[in-house]
């Protein structure tokens, strides 16, 4: 389109892959559309990641890690 005789810059089309993975906040909108509340969200991941402290036999230190792991498994649907 030109305005005043000069024209627009063409804007570079954004080509997304079939295989891209939602964002976690896309996920995370997603999840709450869907009925789950936030604080549902939190309570699976919380679920989850205590499950891995349990695997590793109760080996402390690795809460952050657990905690993260769970997160994003909950989070992508897995």
């Amino acid at each position: 389109m030109k305005l005043f005789g000069k024209s627009e810059p063409r804007r570079k089309s954004r080509v997304v892959s079939a295989k891209q993975e939602p964002t976690v906040a896309e996920t995370a909108v997603t999840g709450l559309l869907n009925g789950d509340t936030a604080e549902d969200v939190r309570a699976r991941i919380a679920v989850l990641a205590f499950q891995f402290y349990e695997q590793r036999g109760r080996q402390d230190g690795h809460d952050l890690e657990d905690w993260l792991q769970a997160e994003q498994r909950i989070l992508a649907g897995s």
